[in-house]
């Protein structure tokens, strides 16, 4: 098995990056595919995560334009544990840092680095689409 990953300022510290895809959990969804007969259970969640990480951007900043921190912090919670409960990681790990940029009152470096992970974001769920 072939395990793709990001190159982060970790991986200089002696840090690795997680992998770009957790292949164990997406076999797991795929044996819960196999079980009840149905091939859309990955894709269906892929899908949905896909129109989530299109309206995080916004959503995030309205929460923080209202002054609803709460929600703005748990909209990244509520991404970093769907990402990383199919297998994406990597993506998890970025949801990981924004939330807690949020929870630390910085919303403008969570937004940075939701903005600067654009990338990630489109290998990850091609990544997904293609697992």
């Amino acid at each position: 098995m072939v395990i793709i990953t990001r190159m982060t300022q970790d991986d200089a510290n002696g840090r690795g990056a997680p992998p770009l895809l957790d292949h164990a959990l997406i076999s797991e969804i795929k044996r819960i595919e196999h079980a009840t007969g149905r091939n859309d259970v990955l894709s269906g969640f892929v899908g949905k995560l896909e129109g989530s990480l299109a309206g995080f951007g916004a959503a995030f900043s309205e929460h923080v334009a209202r002054g609803d921190t709460t929600s703005a912090v748990r909209a990244a919670h509520t991404l970093k544990g769907t990402c990383l409960q199919l297998g994406a990681q990597a993506l998890g790990g970025l949801f990981a840092e924004i939330e807690r940029s949020a929870k630390a009152g910085d919303y403008a470096e969570a937004k940075r680095k939701f903005d600067g992970g654009a990338a990630l974001i489109a290998q990850s769920i091609e990544a997904l689409k293609h697992a």
